[in-house]
C-alpha cells in the first residue's frame, strides 16, 4: 500500500475553521444586502443534464465538467448559477411573480487553467431579475452588488459598464460578418489580461481585417459618465445603425437609473464585452481600485435570449443579473490586508479541577443561553495548556473558577490579549461580558 499522503485535486481547496468563518461572515453580509433589495433565495442542484447546459456558453463550454452517471445519463456539473436559473424559471414561470427577483450563493465548477484568482471549484453570489425590460432592473442589479461590497468593507471600487449592442453596431458598421461576432467579443474580453497587442492579433485570427481592427479600436476607445458623452462618440453613425442606437439609448437609461440609485464611480467602458455568449445588452464589471490587475470582482449583464434557449421555445424572456466572485474578492482583500479572521468562540471557561465540573458546566450553559459564544475546556489540566488552546482559537477572554472563587461566589475574568484580569460576582458575569 502506498504511504503517499492524500492530496487535493488541483484547483480545489479546503477551508479551515478560521477561513470558513470569515467566508460565512462575508456571505451573511452579501445575503443581507440582497434581501434588502427584495431578492429571494433559491438553490439549484450541482448536477444538470448535459443538454441543459450545453450550447449556452460558446467556446467556454469546453470547461464544463461532464460525465456519464451510473444510469448512463450524460450529466454535467453546473458551470454557473445562471443557466440553472433559466431552466428553473422556464419550468415554473406560470407560478412565479413577475418580475422574479432571486439570489443564489453556491459553488460552481470549471476546468480552468488554475492561476491567480481562478479555481476549478469556486463560489458565486448571484442576483437576477427575470421578466423585466426596465433599465431600473439593470441598474438595481448593479446597485445591490455595490451595496454588498460596501457592507463588506472592501474599500474603493470602480464600476465599468457597457452595452453589447454598441459593440455589435460598430461591428456591423465595419461590415464584420455576424458569425464572427462571438470570437470578436471573446477577444475583447481578454484586453485587461493580455493587453491590446495580443488582442489585436486574436481579432485578426477571428476574421477581422487590419483596417477593421484599427477602426474598431478607434470607435471603442472612448469612455463617458453620461449619455451626452456617449452619443458624441458615435454621432456620425448612430442615426443609421439600429443596434448602435438601441445600445446607446439603453445604456443612457441605465446610467440615469444608476444616478437615481446613487451608485458612485460608474464609467462607461466601450471595450467591455464579457466573455459569455449569452449576453444581449447591458454588461458590467466591478474592480477594486487599489488592485486593478486582479481583474473583476463582480460582473454580469442582460441575457434576454437565455431562458427561451434553455426551454427550447426561443421565446424572448428579458433577464438581467450580476454576480460577486467571492474567491477573487477574498484574494484581493487578503492582499490589501483588510480581511480579518476571527474565532466565533468569545469565551473559554477554564477546567482546572474535576471536582468543580458541575460549576463549569452551569457557567458555560448560562453563557450560551444568554447568547454569548462560549466553550468549556474538556479535560481538567494546567492553565498553560488551556491558554495555548485559547490562543490557537483566537479566543480573547477566559472565565477562571477555582475553589477560592467558589467559596467567595466570584469568577476571574481574564482578557487574553492584554493579560489583565479582575474578579467579579458570578451572577454579574453575563452582564459584564455583554458590556465589553
Amino acid at each position: 500500500m502506498s504511504s503517499k499522503s492524500p492530496q487535493l485535486l488541483k484547483g480545489f481547496r479546503d477551508f479551515g475553521p478560521d477561513k470558513m468563518q470569515t467566508r460565512l461572515v462575508l456571505f451573511a453580509k452579501i445575503r443581507s444586502a440582497f434581501e434588502r433589495f427584495g431578492f429571494q433565495p433559491m438553490e439549484t442542484p450541482a448536477l444538470e443534464y448535459t443538454e441543459t447546459l450545453s450550447g449556452k456558453y460558446g467556446a467556454e463550454e469546453k470547461l464544463m465538467y461532464r460525465f456519464k452517471d451510473n444510469g448512463g445519463r450524460s450529466v454535467a456539473m453546473r458551470y454557473d448559477l445562471t443557466v440553472p436559473l433559466a431552466r428553473f424559471y422556464s419550468s415554473n414561470k406560470n407560478i412565479l411573480p413577475k418580475p422574479f427577483k432571486r439570489y443564489a450563493i453556491g459553488p460552481v465548477w470549471r476546468a480552468e487553467n488554475t492561476q491567480r484568482g481562478r479555481f476549478r471549484e469556486f463560489y458565486q453570489c448571484d442576483v437576477d431579475i427575470v421578466g423585466s425590460t426596465s433599465a431600473i432592473s439593470d441598474a438595481e442589479c448593479v446597485a445591490v452588488i455595490t451595496e454588498a461590497l460596501t457592507d463588506m468593507g472592501v474599500g474603493d471600487f470602480a464600476v465599468r459598464i457597457n452595452n453589447r449592442k454598441i459593440i455589435d453596431g460598430v461591428l456591423k458598421f465595419l461590415n464584420v460578418p455576424e458569425k464572427n461576432f462571438p470570437a470578436v467579443l471573446r477577444a475583447l474580453d481578454k484586453l485587461d489580461k493580455q493587453g491590446e497587442k495580443k488582442v489585436r492579433a486574436e481579432l485578426l485570427e477571428a476574421g477581422l481585417k487590419p483596417d477593421q481592427t484599427k477602426k474598431l479600436f478607434e470607435y471603442l476607445a472612448g469612455s463617458a459618465t453620461n449619455a451626452k458623452g456617449l452619443l458624441d462618440g458615435f454621432s456620425e453613425i448612430v442615426s443609421e445603425n439600429k443596434d448602435l442606437a438601441e445600445g446607446v439609448g439603453e445604456l443612457s437609461d441605465v446610467l440615469d437609473a444608476l444616478a437615481g440609485l446613487q451608485v458612485k464611480n460608474v464609467t462607461v467602458d466601450l471595450k467591455l464585452a464579457r466573455g459569455l455568449d449569452y449576453y444581449t445588452g447591458t454588461v458590467c464589471e466591478v474592480v477594486l481600485s487599489r488592485l486593478p490587475g486582479l481583474g473583476s470582482i463582480a460582473g454580469g449583464g442582460r441575457y434576454d435570449n437565455l431562458v427561451g434557449n434553455v426551454s427550447g421555445s426561443k421565446e424572448i424572456i428579458p433577464a438581467v443579473g450580476m454576480s460577486i466572485g467571492i474567491e477573487r474578492l477574498i484574494e484581493g482583500l487578503e492582499e490589501l490586508d483588510i480581511l480579518e479572521y476571527d474565532s466565533r468562540s468569545d469565551i473559554l471557561v477554564f477546567n482546572l479541577d474535576g471536582k468543580l465540573l458541575p460549576a463549569y458546566l452551569n457557567t458555560v450553559t448560562a453563557l450560551r443561553k444568554s447568547g454569548l459564544n462560549a466553550e468549556l475546556y474538556f479535560e481538567s489540566s494546567g492553565m498553560d495548556k488551556q491558554f495555548k488552546y485559547a490562543e490557537k482559537k483566537k479566543i480573547n477572554r477566559a472565565v477562571i473558577i477555582g475553589e477560592e472563587e467558589i467559596r467567595s461566589g466570584q469568577a476571574i475574568l481574564k482578557d487574553l490579549v492584554t493579560r489583565k484580569q479582575k474578579k467579579i460576582k458570578i451572577e454579574s458575569l453575563i452582564k459584564e461580558l455583554k458590556n465589553i
